[in-house]
């Protein structure tokens, strides 16, 4: 059977667990995962769980590494990183190791975390993939794969006389204004999710507000599994880990999805639309509240949202394309997959990028403002300080 071995610099949620999990329940291939750092940043709190770490595991990725058919590498990995020495990728890709480098975030974030340009990301030699999300906008080379969520059974929300319990779990706090991508916008998304409770009180419907923080993943899908509506990004234009944990849960879920990120989801599934509230922070607060305030909606949406994940987002199709996938590499591991678009060409770039950017910025104009930067250093000064006593 084939032998996969995916390294990562950081957890990354625990996304390239799902992946090899997925290959192996279905006998795609034999998977292991290795990370560099797995306590690093919000990750000491978040706890997901992690196959092999460097710092115990090391001998026993090296070993696998020689011996893997092919290496999955994620995001912050290329030829020239040494953060695994005595791993020499430049050496193994010289010998004809097979590779496939997976992208989880914006080659702008890539390059930033790298100390490199952007330039150097999209010429490195490696086989490309990239999520069914926003960062594949900047991989026109590239290869589409959905990221893959396990989640505990939930049981089935019943209406009843208690508040609609709305929740939202951001993993960064930095305000929507502050950047075009790596932001949740999360003051502006509080502001607008407390408006719409103080409507909601208004007209006599009973919501309460579940604001997940700086707690272990386990403990976020416990609390997710616990709302009748969840909220995930209305800010960017893209869904996140967030949104797919929540509809496979049964949890109805409210984001906003440009033309862009909605074309790129039927791509992948054939067809079917993402089953999100697909409502923008600007619209948000009287779209959630009507939501809320009709009893029956929100359960019958989210048995759909479940049954849809069931059928366009399993990890059994995940896996059979990822061994598509890596059959192709194998068999041509230096060949490049065929561009999905020409970024040169000013209609694609349009298309791919120009035009929701240009949205973002006439939707931005109608957001709450950008908090003062001193309240936004406090808050992530206090979330630095919990996840430094382990809470």
């Amino acid at each position: 059977m084939l032998k996969v071995l995916h390294l990562s610099t950081t957890p990354l949620v625990g996304a390239p667990g799902n992946l090899c999990r997925a290959l192996n329940e279905s006998g795609v291939a034999q998977a292991r995962w290795a990370v560099l750092d797995d306590e690093i940043g919000t990750y000491r709190t978040m706890a997901v769980p992690i196959d092999m770490a460097w710092r115990r595991d090391r001998d026993q990725i090296i070993q696998l590494a020689e011996s893997s058919d092919l290496l999955h590498l994620h995001n912050f990995i290329d030829l020239q990183t040494s953060s695994f020495a005595p791993l020499d990728f430049a050496a193994l890709w010289a010998r004809g190791k097979p590779m496939v480098r997976h992208f989880h975030s914006q080659s702008g974030w890539v390059a930033r975390h790298m100390g490199t340009t952007v330039d150097a990301v999209q010429a490195c030699p490696i086989p490309k993939l990239a999520i069914a999300q926003y960062p594949e906008r900047s991989y026109p080379a590239s290869r589409l794969v959905r990221n893959l969520v396990y989640v505990p059974d939930r049981a089935a929300s019943v209406p009843g006389k208690r508040p609609v319990r709305v929740g939202y779990a951001p993993s960064r706090f930095n305000s929507a204004h502050s950047s075009r991508w790596d932001t949740k916008g999360y003051p502006e998304t509080v502001a607008v999710l407390r408006r719409m409770q103080r409507l909601a009180a208004r007209r006599g419907v009973a919501v309460e507000l579940d604001l997940i923080e700086q707690v272990s993943h386990a403990e976020c899908l416990r609390r997710k599994a616990a709302c009748d509506l969840f909220v995930d990004d209305l800010v960017t234009g893209s869904y996140h880990l967030n949104t797919l944990e929540a509809l496979a849960m049964g949890v109805p879920c409210a984001a906003y999805l440009d033309d862009r990120t909605r074309a790129v989801v039927r791509e992948v599934t054939g067809g079917p639309e993402l089953p999100v509230i697909n409502v923008g922070l600007e619209d948000a607060a009287e779209v959630l509240l009507q939501a809320c305030a009709r009893p029956t909606l929100l359960p019958a949406m989210g048995s759909a949202a479940r049954a849809w994940m069931q059928r366009h987002w399993s990890p059994g199709d995940t896996a059979a394309e990822l061994g598509r996938i890596y059959q192709t590499v194998l068999a041509s591991p230096r060949q490049p997959f065929a561009p999905r678009f020409d970024p040169a060409d000013p209609l694609a770039e349009w298309a791919v990028r120009g035009e929701h950017d240009a949205r973002w910025e006439a939707r931005r104009q109608h957001w709450p403002s950008a908090p003062n930067p001193w309240v936004l250093k406090v808050r992530g000064a206090a979330g630095r300080v919990a996840r430094a006593l382990g809470r």
